[in-house]
């Protein structure tokens, strides 16, 4: 290989020396900017997920106890039994007793305004139902979600499901719905028209729109759905803030290199110079041969070369002894 082409390999490679690491760096901050990103929304949606089967199960451990009572319906037993359920229970706001779906009475009153509930939004797979309503013996108009056996209600305010506080500064979103109507129970901020259709695909999970990163999460055994969003513009903050570690190591690692790669380059010239024979009458190479050998900076079986001495010099002082040598045609050794 040509000394020229040494030389642009040698450049090639001490170019993408400086290079790589520094862009290493910026690939790796950005990278664990946006993990980090995505494991907060993912933990938080998890976070709403386990709020949202604790609110269900506590729900279900409320009618157990309440069908399991056997007192006369509505008599002041049963009362006092409803109200100490709702008491005890956190996330349960009333128990009524229902006859045909018409509430008789509940843990706030002994009769109840006559009222009718619709057929449930959702059936579990446990028998248990579920709505989404605004029905109420209260005669307000507030939505509530329940959760009925066959004689007893519980109301919940949907809020309790999305009730998690983030565990970062970030801003984080949530909205509760129901799979079989597509309903929204609850959201912490208006969901856009657009999005709100591309999320009633049930094959989707992750969605990025005008930068915003929405995550869905879907529970079939309580038909809900949930969705945790948050906007992608803090996350250019957080790779400023990763770039403060990553890139002092990558201009770190470059200066290393290119200083390991500069110090070679000069061994080897050094190596390349010392060995270096001029051109020389074809005459003489038989006598350059006996005289020395470079090799590692040595003559074979000598002492190594003197301060300012070369096996050139060595070689002239030679050649001075023997002026046969320089006549033409000579083949004496």
């Amino acid at each position: 290989m040509r000394t020229r082409h040494l030389m642009a390999l040698f450049t090639g490679v001490l170019i993408l020396a400086i290079i790589l690491p520094i862009s290493l760096s910026i690939w790796q901050a950005a990278r664990q900017a946006k993990m980090q990103f995505y494991r907060e929304l993912d933990d938080y949606s998890n976070r709403i997920v386990v709020r949202t089967l604790q609110v269900a199960d506590q729900a279900r451990e409320a009618l157990r106890e309440a069908d399991a009572h056997t007192a006369a319906s509505c008599s002041p037993e049963h009362l006092l039994t409803l109200r100490r359920i709702a008491y005890t229970h956190r996330y349960i706001q009333e128990v009524l007793w229902l006859r045909d779906s018409v509430p008789q009475c509940s843990s706030l009153e002994d009769h109840s305004v006559a009222v009718t509930f619709p057929p449930p939004d959702h059936i579990a797979p446990d028998g248990y139902r579920t709505w989404l309503t605004s029905i109420n013996d209260l005669g307000l108009d507030h939505q509530m979600t329940a959760m009925g056996s066959r004689q007893h209600m519980v109301m919940i305010d949907p809020v309790s499901f999305i009730d998690v506080v983030p565990a970062s500064e970030e801003k984080i979103h949530t909205m509760l719905f129901g799979l079989d109507h597509q309903k929204m129970v609850i959201s912490s901020q208006p969901l856009p028209a657009k999005v709100w259709q591309r999320i009633k695909d049930p094959h989707v999970d992750m969605l990025t729109l005008d930068n915003t990163v929405y995550r869905i999460q879907r529970i079939p055994e309580l038909g809900s759905g949930i969705v945790t969003w948050s906007s992608t513009l803090p996350l250019q903050q957080r790779i400023r803030q990763q770039l403060f570690f990553w890139l002092p190591a990558g201009i770190f690692t470059s200066l290393l290199a290119t200083w390991l790669l500069l110090r070679l380059l000069r061994h080897l010239r050094h190596r390349a110079t010392a060995c270096w024979t001029p051109s020389i009458p074809k005459r003489f190479r038989f006598t350059i041969s006996r005289l020395f050998r470079c090799r590692k900076g040595k003559l074979p079986g000598r002492r190594p070369w003197p301060a300012g001495s070369s096996p050139m010099a060595l070689f002239y002082r030679r050649i001075s002894l023997f002026p046969w040598l320089s006549r033409p045609g000579s083949s004496r050794s």
